[in-house]
């Protein structure tokens, strides 16, 4: 029989725990604690931003009403400062709004998704595909913090709405005068000009 040591540890119920049961519950604690900070970790990485913002989600129409500046631009160079990346553009075709031969556009910098890069850099074919003409689709990207960003290749050509450039539709691919896209803001603007 066992006899009580004084320095022999119980439990709450007044029962002896060996050295080995201590040992197992100190692990199970560990794992128990790792699992739950996994957990939140992973819950905060891939946690959406809760609800995208007016900006984000203002259908096209609007958008091209109420923009005062609409330019076809190419990306000419790219600054990373701060955390922030700053690409100038050379204008190309004044859509709407004053004259300018240059412009700067800046967004947070952003480690995305290589699985989802596709996004970024998609014209959606002319902006022919059908899932572009929704509401809220376009090659600008929400952040977990709400925040909008797009991604700028040097050499590429966009149409910029600088007023409205946290719209998902507020900075496109535009490398060919044919895009959809590009004919169908110039016809709204021209329209409502006449």
């Amino acid at each position: 029989m066992y006899k009580y040591n004084s320095e022999t540890p119980r439990n709450r119920h007044g029962r002896n725990i060996s050295k080995v049961d201590m040992i197992l519950n100190r692990i199970k604690s560990y794992a128990v604690i790792i699992v739950l900070s996994t957990c939140f970790m992973m819950t905060k990485e891939t946690e959406a931003c809760a609800a995208a913002t007016d900006e984000y989600m203002l259908n096209h129409e609007k958008m091209i009403q109420r923009s005062a500046d609409i330019y076809l631009v190419k990306a000419v160079s790219k600054k990373r400062e701060n955390k922030i990346i700053t690409t100038t553009f050379d204008v190309l075709d004044v859509v709407k709004g004053r004259e300018r031969k240059q412009l700067t556009i800046s967004f947070q910098d952003f480690e995305y998704n290589k699985q989802s890069s596709h996004r970024f850099m998609t014209d959606f074919s002319l902006h022919k595909d059908e899932k572009f003409w929704k509401d809220g689709v376009g090659r600008s990207q929400i952040l977990t913090n709400c925040e909008t960003v797009a991604s700028f290749r040097l050499g590429y050509g966009y149409l910029l709405f600088p007023k409205f450039k946290s719209n998902a539709k507020g900075a496109e691919i535009i490398n060919d005068t044919s895009d959809t896209w590009y004919q169908f803001v110039k016809e709204r603007v021209e329209a409502n000009v006449k």
